[in-house]
């Protein structure tokens, strides 16, 4: 590059767009700027090589481009009014940091809904002085795009938190109608499943989230007093039902006889299936259920079996099974 034409231009463009007077009397701080200029041309000339740096920043919470550009497209108007109102509050107490999490998903899609509210020519109806005027709640205009991606996202994180909470403990009280038994590596498990569903990595079902978990829904650990089956358990009205006719029956049928002629005998038998003797599940219940894959292994075929009657006492023999044979016929021939 020629430095005496670069002059020359920067002579011209400063003759065609500023108007100069030039004075008998030059100052010290105009020799300076002067000096200034003439080595940054200086410099430029003898430069090779340029370089070029650009900055970008991002102003969280400010009016961004996008959102401007989304209101050039989509304008605003009220029908009561003249034209759009597309002016910005500058007030400081808008530019205060709110916490999405204190908007309810429900008031993020009334804000949404009334905001987009478009009239018959497709265009919104409602400036954002309207929408302010209605939801005081929202320091900015800036907040309404923000409910936009947070719905888009199905939610804040704290609302997944708390979506996590009640979907687990769905998934609990399912379990416990099974009777099946549930320990806190199962809420742990649930709730990593659930949150990896929704996308909410950040979670790691740590122990005190269960110990609040078990907190917030009542949830205890109780020895569990009574074996059942799946089979029983699904079909436990059917079972309390039955238990209401036999003992309507018994009281009939009774009423012939005497206490000593009734008799009652039964199987006390070593459990043979290892199960848990404890699980979490509601306090205050009267009857803990726990299920298992089968009652015949936990009662175990080494059994004890007396006979008693009504009034208390022990009628005849007690009598031991210690195995029982797997082909009875083998056995009777064995042993005829």
């Amino acid at each position: 590059m020629n430095a005496a034409n670069i002059i020359d231009c920067l002579s011209n463009s400063l003759k065609d767009n500023l108007t100069l007077n030039s004075t008998s009397c030059v100052s010290q701080k105009e020799r300076e700027v002067a000096q200034h200029f003439c080595e940054t041309i200086t410099k430029l000339n003898e430069c090779k090589i340029f370089e070029f740096e650009e900055e970008t920043t991002l102003d969280v919470g400010e009016t961004s481009n996008e959102y401007e550009n989304e209101d050039d497209k989509n304008t605003f108007y009220d029908d009561n009014s003249s034209g759009a109102d597309d002016e910005w509050d500058s007030k400081d107490n808008e530019r205060e940091r709110h916490d999405l999490s204190d908007y309810s998903l429900e008031y993020m899609k009334e804000v949404v809904a009334y905001t987009d509210a478009k009239d018959s020519s497709g265009k919104r109806r409602r400036s954002w002085k309207s929408v302010h005027e209605k939801y005081k709640r929202i320091p900015a205009q800036t907040y309404i795009s923000r409910f936009r991606n947070y719905l888009e996202q199905q939610g804040t994180k704290r609302q997944k938190i708390q979506k996590v909470d009640e979907m687990v403990f769905q998934m609990f009280v399912e379990a416990r109608e099974k009777n099946l038994m549930v320990h806190d590596v199962d809420i742990q498990r649930w709730g990593l499943k659930v949150a990896k569903d929704m996308k909410l990595n950040e979670f790691h079902a740590s122990d005190g989230w269960v110990k609040n978990f078990k907190g917030r829904h009542g949830i205890v650990s109780r020895r569990v007093t009574n074996i059942v089956t799946k089979h029983e358990s699904a079909n436990l009205e059917l079972i309390e039902k039955s238990k209401e006719n036999f003992i309507k029956d018994f009281y009939t049928r009774s009423s012939h006889f005497r206490s000593s002629q009734i008799l009652n005998t039964d199987q006390v038998g070593i459990e043979k299936e290892v199960h848990s003797t404890r699980t979490l599940s509601f306090g205050g219940e009267k009857k803990t259920f726990g299920a298992v894959a089968s009652k015949h292994a936990t009662t175990h075929s080494y059994t004890v079996q007396p006979m008693i009657s009504l009034d208390g006492k022990q009628i005849g023999p007690i009598l031991l099974c210690l195995q029982e044979p797997k082909d009875c016929e083998q056995f009777e021939q064995r042993y005829k």
